[in-house]
């Protein structure tokens, strides 16, 4: 077994790499492979060894350190059932020696994968992509069965987790592509195989950081009604760290539908933790003078479990950007956030979100006369709560004060400090860094507003950041109050 310790929580690598991995994260170290067909069909693995980890038994070359670039093709092409079977196969083992320990029952391995082989699973006809679990290295004697068909997670930087869950002890885990009518010419990229002996559950090996900047791991995709996968169009672009790209809500049936995203984070959130979303109208002409908002809900969850309700999108929103951007033509994107609470009002805590699309008949039949896209979410991510301030009164004749703000999300332990930020608008501008902000020249009556937001230090560097939403904190400035005459009595 090959077990790579690193000295960060997270290993977060783009460009096809990997994206997030837990620093505990045992990786497949062995793999035996085939290509058996028939007749006029073909099959082939190639470069297998690049689906493990480096291990003395295969390279001591680095660069096959997982998690990296490298990956194996598995290739199977038949024309028809008349010219041959054809199928390839890799089996990855998590030990190197028959003797090694088994992975415990109920243990969640995830596969990566292109985002090609999602479209390869579940086919009809025998054809398509499978998964099987093994008590031994190699060899296909002793089966273990998977608890239900694989999960399909994407990931931020545009591939995908097979997640596999073996119901029983395991050593391998065999990947097989097999051809047939139906598949016609198949192959399918595989980087490696991995599981998280510190996972504190079975839909995310991510372990817990308290002091993360918020970004989801990995996303999954569903859909009901005539709305196909194709339907979500760069699923993993929401999670990606951009505002530039971003998953498409797109509809091409006629048939209406429900369309949900669902966003995981690495473990609960900390107490009074937001949700930030960021999205924007889609691009469709005809939803002009449509009202999308109605039409879409965010809902968190902890676990299986509910967390308050499923909140729609116009009550995330004030009321002017409600009009202008989900009711108008804008298609410009905006943020709101959701602070999910418990049925008495408090916030609690989550581990994921899911936002949902009903495509309903009337919206359906303006999706389908032009653009088919309906809906964008750039980003989605877990924020601190809103930083506590006060109103303040200040006199003309002083003409200075100062605002203070606080969290208290401060006394979490291995949190981390946070940054301050004051800004003179509710949405945009530049702002002014500290935790209390100085302000002069107080010296006409008049009322003013200010806004101060948060975000764990350390993320500030991030391409869009992760503020808090901002507390509106009022400044009134008067007159001093007069000095009632005194009469003197000689």
């Amino acid at each position: 077994m090959n077990r790579l310790l690193y000295p960060l929580i997270f290993i977060c690598l783009l460009n096809g790499v990997g994206y997030c991995q837990p620093s505990d994260a045992v990786y497949a170290s062995s793999q035996t492979n085939g290509n058996p067909h028939a007749g006029i069909s073909s099959a082939s693995v190639d470069n297998p060894q690049n689906a493990i980890t480096n291990t003395i038994s295969n390279t001591t070359d680095a660069s096959f350190t997982k998690p990296n670039a490298k990956f194996t093709t598995l290739k199977a092409t038949a024309l028809s059932t008349l010219t041959g079977s054809a199928s390839a196969w890799i089996q990855l083992a998590f030990v190197s020696t028959p003797t090694d320990a088994v992975v415990p029952a109920n243990t969640t391995v995830y596969v990566k994968a292109t985002t090609t082989a999602a479209g390869l699973l579940g086919l009809v006809g025998g054809a398509g992509l499978t998964f099987t679990a093994y008590s031994t290295n190699t060899g296909t004697a002793n089966p273990v069965t998977i608890a239900a068909a694989p999960k399909i997670y994407y990931t931020a930087d545009g591939n995908i987790y097979f997640a596999v869950k073996p119901t029983a002890n395991f050593k391998s885990i065999r990947i097989t592509l097999a051809a047939g009518a139906v598949l016609g010419d198949g192959s399918v990229d595989i980087y490696y195989a991995f599981y998280g002996p510190g996972a504190t559950n079975d839909t995310n090996p991510f372990p817990f950081n308290v002091a993360d900047c918020g970004l989801p791991n990995v996303d999954e995709t569903e859909s009901s009604g005539a709305v196909t996968l194709a339907s979500f169009v760069s699923p993993g672009s929401a999670i990606d760290n951009s505002l530039t790209s971003a998953t498409a809500f797109s509809i091409t049936a006629s048939i209406a539908g429900t369309m949900k995203q669902t966003f995981y984070f690495n473990g609960l959130s900390n107490a009074g933790d937001a949700v930030r979303i960021i999205f924007s109208k889609g691009s469709a002409s005809a939803l002009a003078s449509i009202d999308i908002g109605s039409s879409l809900t965010i809902q968190a969850f902890n676990g299986a479990a509910f967390v308050g309700t499923a909140t729609p999108f116009n009550e995330l929103l004030s009321l002017n950007l409600l009009s202008s951007t989900l009711l108008g033509t804008s298609t410009n994107s905006i943020t709101a956030y959701l602070t999910p609470k418990d049925a008495g009002g408090n916030p609690a805590v989550f581990d994921r979100v899911v936002v949902t699309f009903n495509v309903t008949a009337s919206l359906l039949g303006s999706l389908l006369s032009g653009s088919a896209n309906g809906f964008n979410i750039f980003d989605v991510r877990r924020v601190p709560i809103a930083p506590a301030s006060s109103n303040i009164t200040a006199c003309t004749n002083i003409g200075i004060a100062t605002l203070a703000a606080s969290t208290t999300q401060s006394t979490i332990q291995n949190i981390g400090s946070f940054t301050y930020k004051w800004y003179s608008v509710l949405a945009g501008g530049s702002g002014t860094g500290g935790q209390n902000l100085a302000l002069t020249g107080l010296t006409a009556v008049g009322q003013s507003s200010y806004y101060v937001d948060i975000q764990k230090s350390g993320c500030e560097s991030s391409s869009t950041g992760s503020p808090s939403s901002r507390t509106k904190v009022t400044v009134n400035v008067v007159n001093p109050p007069v000095t009632p005459s005194v009469a003197l009595t000689p």
